[in-house]
């Protein structure tokens, strides 16, 4: 399998797109202005904000927070890019930082048959992961009895029969 090396990214985001109960999860990338949309599960989502924002921390990686409120305010919602269009379903991401303190993220296909790498700064990563977390955040509601997302329209707890 080849690695796609897109060089330094111009933009890194992830969001959702639909209703909470059934929405699609996505990384973007933009990078010499063509833009890579890569579907992902909820779950790769939070893991890649929560274990970034760990390792940048561990590193004690400072950020210039204007520069990331600025990204976030510049508007890091994804595009939608059709059911099937995403280039590829995410398989495993790796994290690597170099002594720059700038992020190489490598994410490869579930098939393991395609593959990306790009580069970001730390406020790249920085206001993706928050704008990650926010939308993971915003999905369906907890059930207080039996910890499953509860449906809008009805929800049949296991823990009250």
């Amino acid at each position: 399998m080849d690695i796609e090396d897109l060089g330094p990214a111009e933009r890194f985001a992830a969001g959702a797109i639909g209703a909470p109960g059934s929405r699609r999860f996505y990384l973007e990338v933009t990078a010499d202005g063509a833009l890579h949309s890569l579907l992902a599960e909820k779950q790769q989502i939070a893991a890649l904000a929560t274990q970034g924002l760990e390792i940048l921390d561990a590193h004690e990686v400072s950020s210039d927070e204007t520069a990331v409120g600025r990204l976030i305010d510049s508007g890091l919602q994804i595009s939608d890019p059709g059911d099937g269009n995403e280039r590829f379903r995410v398989g495993t991401i790796s994290i690597a930082m170099a002594p720059s303190e700038l992020l190489t993220i490598t994410i490869e296909s579930v098939d393991e048959d395609d593959a990306l790498t790009f580069v970001i700064a730390p406020e790249q990563f920085r206001a993706m992961a928050t704008v990650a977390l926010d939308v993971v955040a915003s999905g369906r509601p907890m059930c207080p009895w039996c910890r499953l997302p509860m449906d809008p329209t009805d929800h049949e707890c296991p823990a009250r029969n």
